[in-house]
């Protein structure tokens, strides 16, 4: 999602919102998303964890068909049809968070919920602090991760499984939370503004949280 446009000036009559009326929409926008997480992770954690392959199986194909959809959607420019985008990728993220904490003690799950609000939380004052050394980064933000990706398959197919890799995503996505949160605030402070760049934050810290629940989880176990 990296590849979300977001409007650099006001265009298409779109209104300005103030400064803080932006930030507390992107922030509500993450708050309301972690919510609905939580919620499916607690209602329906177990039932899709112990669905089966056949059901995973459908959850896979279901989950790209959102992908693709809310990305196609986040091209709108109706803040209402970018906000149903958002939902496209919050809803089966949910189910996807689901399977990855089920099998986790909650100790595991507690401690890796608090190892990503630090992130945020770090991530984002230094970004607030020096923005330009961020938006100056996306290039290579994007060249690491493609190469780490690739490098994942490979090892995968390899059959190799290593924690460094682990390590490597949490840092690369901590740097593209600090990179969104940059960008977020040099753009035009509209409402479809808002709701991309919550999506993009979003995804750094899910993919920071997951990849935290992986290293605890696998320390635990030694």
């Amino acid at each position: 999602m990296d590849g979300l446009r977001l409007d650099r000036s006001l265009t298409l009559n779109y209104s300005e919102l103030s400064e803080s009326t932006y930030n507390l929409m992107i922030g509500g926008l993450l708050l309301y998303g972690f919510a609905a997480n939580a919620l499916i992770c607690a209602l329906f954690g177990d039932l899709f964890y112990y669905a089966g392959g056949g059901a995973f199986g459908i959850f896979l194909v279901i989950y790209i068909l959102c992908v693709v959809l809310s990305v196609i959607l986040s091209s709108s420019h109706s803040a209402v049809v970018n906000f149903i985008a958002y939902n496209l990728l919050v809803l089966p993220i949910g189910i996807l968070l689901s399977l990855a904490v089920a099998p986790v003690s909650m100790t595991v799950v507690r401690s890796a919920l608090i190892g990503t609000a630090v992130f945020v939380v770090a991530m984002i004052a230094i970004s607030s602090a020096r923005p330009d050394f961020f938006l100056s980064m996306g290039s290579t933000l994007r060249v690491s991760l493609i190469a780490t990706i690739i490098a994942e398959l490979v090892l995968m197919l390899l059959g190799f499984g290593t924690s460094l890799l682990d390590y490597l995503v949490v840092a690369i996505f901590s740097m593209y939370l600090g990179f969104d949160w940059a960008r977020a605030n040099q753009c035009a402070p509209t409402a479809r503004n808002a709701i991309l760049s919550a999506t993009q934050i979003y995804l750094d810290i899910v993919n920071i949280f997951i990849r935290l629940l992986s290293i605890l989880s696998k320390n635990r176990r030694r």
